[in-house]
């Protein structure tokens, strides 16, 4: 059997097993196996996880490793109620229990939180992949009380691995089908009684999988190398001084579109550019701890920042060049956050902190299309009638006028007949906040907390997007243009709370109820404009024409959307049954998230705003039972209603009633795993199933682009030395070639085709050695 402190090696599936509980071990010797609990971080101070009134997924960072877990996003499909794993840098799909952000600019924010020790992490293309972690922690519903910043629906906490007092190392290697190789290696290095090192590092790389039929190689490829740099200083009386420093370049094919009517298998797409998903991504950050007598922790974490982004996709997913989507980034980061916190050892404990952040961001967006294409999709909407039609300059000469007002001048094409409609935009955010977290036991057995935090938000937003070289200028991305940057600024304050009542009915049963507040700041759209002269308010058509649809910093702004909120409601129970032989941990919920920000299409300009009102309910429940000492069952599910209301008509014309896109009603994990010593170590054999419901993509619910549910098969073996020094294993990951995408489009102006994306990976057979000193 396992050594208890070392967790069950599972693939990547059987990561289901840690929804909400703790990282389960298999005790050896005599004694009969017990679920081992696990400490976690949730709530700012090291607590057991059956303690925390929350709903909380642990996962160790050997489970990750182990499981070939690279993006934080890997984690979605063995987490209940989290969903929106799609392969690219983006937020825009991610959605925890049916709230979801889907606009693609720089001037929004995720709703979802991501931190590596302590320090934000959420921007498009600048979350770092996950590696020599020491765990990660998912806590889903309204964080913003400790996470703070744009933690309406949820945080995902990153922890990386400390350097060790001893000499020591790791070294993992790894290879399968598609040309995985997979490599990650650790070094701990004491240099003198109070200065330890870690070192870190990890390439990976892989073949793409999807057949492009309109020639080149195989799509979907990926390859990231990374090296961590950790340093811990203790030679301070009751201080510790953590330095930790990082770099990461990473390269991939971004989201690969496949139109619906394309010929062929599921998995092959004529694409006729290839995608590009490319970050440099470094991050430093310096954590100080010092310990006053009482018991009392003073923690300072200072983070800086700082990345580049390339971004290109093939947005129509046809072998003609129709519509190519460019996104080119950089931003720097930094945060400052002092944290002082009491040790638990009385009935009245506490954490209190104040935090700052400056974010600059630059981004320069551009949409290119075929002007032919543009103009098909227009004279589609005339009624001046023709049998045929192949290019822009064979348009009637009254439909040119009609609707480019060009008075009888024939058509002329821009360069390579391409419309480029290009946005350079710059970002400087700012904001801080002050939050108080208590908990007070009025009995042995119960015990309340309350918790609030006051965030103030300050952006300020510029765009410069110049009239397109091309007379289709106006009927793509944009309705207007701008005559130089203009720009926009606005604040944004919220007071976010929280309140927890548990109960401790027996050592075995904690039942728990909560009622949090939660808030993302507003925003600034980076393609549409707010016209600021009266004028436009009287007749905006005349306007408009007038001004020949442009703006400049006179008469506008880029429009702004306003914050949104959530306030959930959660009823929660830990239970530990049969001797600690069987975990049950389940949660109900419900909330009210208003003042959705959404990315749409009004015609077929890009837009964000304000939409309305969703509201959610459901149920997770997760039960480990350890059947015999060498027998472990676990079983995963979760429910999810959603309902959205509120829509304004240019959003959709229906929309009242719908579900929330990425949220589907049903998913489940169930996993059983066999362990047994023998002369050579100890095996272990795992099975995982894992079912996805049906979802939809988008809030329009459009039953074409519905995703549809799927079930997929893993197995590992693996032995285990019985010294404990080395780890081989062989895996097969969807085991039976289940076939399914991870997003979809709807068809939009003018005659862009309906579209899936990502189409998933076949069956991977491959073989891994871990090696420890």
């Amino acid at each position: 059997m396992p050594d208890s402190n070392r967790p069950l090696q599972t693939s990547k599936y059987t990561l289901a097993t840690a929804i909400g509980a703790a990282i389960i071990a298999v005790g050896g010797g005599a004694a009969a196996a017990e679920i081992e609990e696990v400490t976690v971080t949730a709530q700012m101070r090291v607590e057991s996880l059956k303690d925390v009134p929350m709903a909380v997924s642990a996962f160790t960072g050997d489970t990750v490793r182990k499981s070939n877990l690279s993006d934080f996003k890997d984690l979605f499909a063995l987490t209940p109620g989290v969903s929106g794993e799609t392969s690219d840098s983006f937020f825009d799909s991610v959605s925890v229990r049916g709230v979801n952000n889907n606009s693609f600019g720089s001037g929004s924010d995720p709703a979802l939180g991501v931190f590596l020790d302590g320090v934000y992490q959420s921007r498009t293309g600048a979350t770092p992949s996950m590696y020599d972690l020491e765990r990660v922690e998912v806590v889903k519903g309204p964080q913003g009380t400790l996470f703070g910043r744009n933690t309406a629906s949820g945080a995902i906490s990153m922890v990386s691995r400390k350097p060790g007092d001893t000499f020591a190392g790791a070294i993992s290697f790894g290879a399968g089908q598609y040309g995985r190789r997979e490599f990650e290696g650790s070094l701990d290095t004491p240099l003198g009684e109070n200065l330890a090192v870690r070192i870190a590092g990890m390439h990976r790389d892989e073949e793409g999988h999807i057949e492009n039929l309109a020639g080149g190689r195989d799509l979907g490829a990926s390859e990231a190398d990374a090296m961590r740099l950790t340093a811990i200083y203790d030679g301070f009386l009751n201080t510790t001084v953590t330095l930790m420093t990082q770099y990461e370049d990473r390269n991939g094919d971004g989201t690969i579109y496949r139109a619906l009517d394309t010929e062929g298998d599921y998995d092959q797409v004529y694409n006729d550019t290839t995608g590009k998903d490319e970050s440099e991504i470094g991050d430093v950050i310096l954590t100080v701890e010092h310990d006053f007598a009482g018991g009392i922790t003073l923690t300072s974490i200072t983070g800086y920042k700082t990345h580049n982004y390339t971004y290109v996709e093939d947005f129509d997913g046809t072998g003609d060049p129709i519509d190519t989507f460019v996104r080119d980034q950089s931003g720097d980061f930094f945060s400052q956050e002092f944290r002082l916190a009491s040790n638990n050892s009385g009935i009245f404990n506490y954490v209190l902190g104040a935090s700052y952040y400056r974010e600059n961001i630059d981004a320069f967006f551009a949409g290119i299309d075929n002007e032919d294409f543009i103009c098909d999709g227009i004279y589609a909407e005339w009624e001046g009638g023709l049998d045929t039609f192949d290019t822009c300059d064979s348009l009637p000469q009254e439909a040119i006028d009609e609707f480019f007002g060009f008075g009888g001048d024939p058509w002329e094409y821009a360069p390579d007949r391409q419309s480029i409609e290009a946005a350079d935009t710059a970002g400087d955010y700012s904001g801080w906040g002050v939050f108080a977290n208590t908990t007070f036991d009025f009995s042995d057995a119960s015990s309340l907390g309350l918790g609030l935090r006051y965030t103030r938000d300050e952006k300020t937003y510029a765009v410069d997007s110049p009239w397109p070289d091309t007379w289709t200028g106006g009927w793509n991305y944009q309705v207007m243009y701008t005559d130089g940057p203009i720009t926009g600024e606005d604040t944004w304050s919220n007071i976010s709370g929280r309140a927890t009542l548990s109960h401790d009915f027996s050592d075995a049963l904690t039942a728990y109820a909560s009622v949090a507040t939660g808030y993302k700041s507003g925003g600034f759209d980076c393609l549409s404009y707010r016209v600021t002269d009266p004028a436009f308010d009287e007749d905006a058509e005349v306007w408009m024409g007038e001004n020949e649809w442009t703006v400049d910093a006179s008469n506008a702004e880029p429009f702004k959307f306003d914050e949104e909120k959530v306030l959930s409601y959660e009823l929660g129970l830990k239970a530990r049954l049969l001797d600690n032989r069987l975990a049950i941990n389940a949660a109900a919920f419900q909330y009210t998230y208003d003042d959705l920000q959404k990315a749409f299409f009004i015609g077929a300009a890009a837009v964000t705003r304000n939409v309305g009102e969703s509201e959610g309910q459901g149920l997770e429940v997760d039960t480990r039972w350890l059947i015999t000492d060498n027998l472990d069952l676990y079983l995963g599910l979760a429910w999810l209603d959603t309902e959205f209301s509120g829509a304004p008509e240019e959003l959709c014309g229906n929309c009242d009633g719908n579900e929330m896109a990425f949220s589907p009603d049903f998913s489940s994990a169930t996993v059983l795993t066999y362990t047994r010593d023998t002369g050579l170590g100890e095996i272990s054999i795992s099975t995982e199933y894992t079912f996805t419901g049906e979802q939809f993509s988008n809030l329009e619910n459009t039953d074409v682009v519905k995703l549809d549910s799927r079930d997929v098969v893993n197995l590992r073996l693996s032995l285990t030395s019985p010294e404990d020094s080395w780890t081989a294993g062989v895996y097969v990951e969807n085991l039976f070639d289940e076939e399914y995408y991870h997003w979809g489009y709807a068809e939009a102006l003018y005659n862009l085709p309906a579209t899936s994306t990502d189409p998933s990976r076949g069956r991977v057979a491959g073989v891994d050695l871990d090696y420890r000193f």
